[in-house]
C-alpha cells in the first residue's frame, strides 16, 4: 500500500552570493548528485521505458545511493535507481523512479531579491524570507507506507547537506571572481596614467587605434563613411597631411610617384606593406660549400644580379 507525501523546505542564502553562480550549480545535473552525500556511483543512461513522452527529453542518469537503515551504520545497504533532470529559467525538476514503488518529483526554486531590485511578494506560511535569496525544494512522493517516514527523513536530511555543499561552492566561486576582478584592477592601475588615458578598448578584428585615432566627426574626414584609422601602431595607417586629403594635391605628387602606390577616388592612397625592402648597402653570406671559410661580403648591386 503506498502514501502520498509532500514537503517543502525553504533556505535563506548569505549575502555575497548571486544568482547566476546559484543556478549554474542547479543545471549542472552532475554537480547537483555528487553534492548528494547518500551518492556513491552514478553514470548518464538513455530514458527508460516508463518515461513520460516529456521526459524522454530530459536528461536521464542510473545512480547509486548508500543508506543506513540502522542508526550508527549497524545495517546499511545500497540502492540503485534511474532519475531524470530538466531545467528551468529558475531552477531545477528532477523525477526518481526507486525500488519498491518509491516514486519522488522535485523541483528546486530561486528565488528573492537582491540590493537594488524591486521586492517581491513572497508565499506565507514557509518562513520566506522578504530580502535576499533564496532555494525553496518541493518534493512529491509517493511510496510504502512501512517507509515512508524512512525516506523522508532520509532525503530532507540529505538535501540539508547538499544545499549546505552548494552555498559553500557559490562562496569559492565568488571568492575567485572577486579575487580575479580586483588583480586586473592592480594590472590596469600599474601603467601610467597618461597611457590609460590615451589608450582606448580595442574592437575585435579591427586594427589597434589610440585614444587619438578616434574618429571625431570634424576635419577632413567629418563624412559618416570615413574611417580615421591611425596612431603611430597602426601599420595600416596614412600619415600625410591631414588638411589636404585630395590625392590629386601637388603635395602628394610624390608619394603618388612611388611603385606599387594607387589612388582611388578621393581617398588618400595606401602604399603596399613591403613595397620598398630595405637592406644594408652590404652585407654577408655564408655559403654550403664554403662553410669552412670566411663568409663571402656582397654589395647590394651583386645580391640581385
Amino acid at each position: 500500500m503506498s502514501k502520498k507525501s509532500h514537503f517543502t523546505t525553504v533556505t535563506a542564502l548569505p549575502a555575497g552570493i548571486s544568482r547566476e553562480t546559484v543556478l549554474e550549480t542547479l543545471h549542472n545535473h552532475v554537480e547537483m548528485i555528487d553534492l548528494n552525500p547518500l551518492v556513491i556511483e552514478r553514470h548518464p543512461i538513455k530514458p527508460p521505458s516508463e518515461a513520460t513522452a516529456e521526459e524522454y527529453h530530459c536528461q536521464w542518469y542510473s545512480v547509486t545511493d548508500k543508506v543506513s537503515y540502522l542508526p550508527g551504520g549497524l545495517y546499511s545497504g545500497s540502492v540503485t535507481f534511474n532519475a531524470c533532470f530538466h531545467d528551468l529559467p529558475d531552477g531545477l525538476q528532477s523525477h526518481i523512479y526507486a525500488p519498491l514503488g518509491l516514486n519522488m518529483k522535485g523541483r528546486w526554486t530561486l528565488g528573492g531579491s537582491l540590493p537594488g531590485e524591486p521586492r517581491q511578494s513572497v508565499e506565507i506560511g514557509l518562513g520566506v524570507p522578504k530580502t535576499g535569496l533564496w532555494l525553496r525544494e518541493d518534493v512529491e512522493m509517493k511510496v510504502n507506507v512501512v517507509m515512508g517516514g524512512f525516506v523522508k527523513k532520509t532525503t530532507k536530511k540529505a538535501h540539508a547537506t547538499l544545499v549546505q555543499r552548494l552555498v559553500e561552492k557559490a562562496h569559492i566561486i565568488e571568492a575567485e571572481t572577486h579575487n580575479t576582478g580586483l588583480a586586473e584592477q592592480r594590472f590596469r592601475d600599474s601603467y601610467p596614467p597618461d597611457y590609460r588615458s590615451s589608450v582606448t578598448s580595442a574592437t575585435p578584428g579591427m586594427p589597434y587605434q589610440d585614444g587619438k585615432s578616434v574618429h571625431s566627426g570634424s576635419g577632413p574626414y567629418s563624412d559618416d563613411q570615413s574611417v580615421v584609422s591611425g596612431g603611430s601602431h597602426d601599420r595600416y595607417s596614412y600619415t600625410g597631411n591631414p588638411q589636404n586629403p585630395n590625392p590629386s594635391d601637388p603635395s602628394y605628387s610624390d608619394y603618388s610617384q612611388m611603385p606599387g602606390v594607387k589612388t582611388s577616388g578621393s581617398y588618400p592612397a595606401v602604399a603596399p606593406l613591403f613595397s620598398q625592402p630595405s637592406h644594408p648597402a652590404n652585407f654577408a653570406v655564408e655559403l654550403p660549400s664554403q662553410r669552412e671559410s670566411s663568409p663571402i661580403e656582397l654589395d647590394s648591386k651583386q645580391r640581385f644580379s
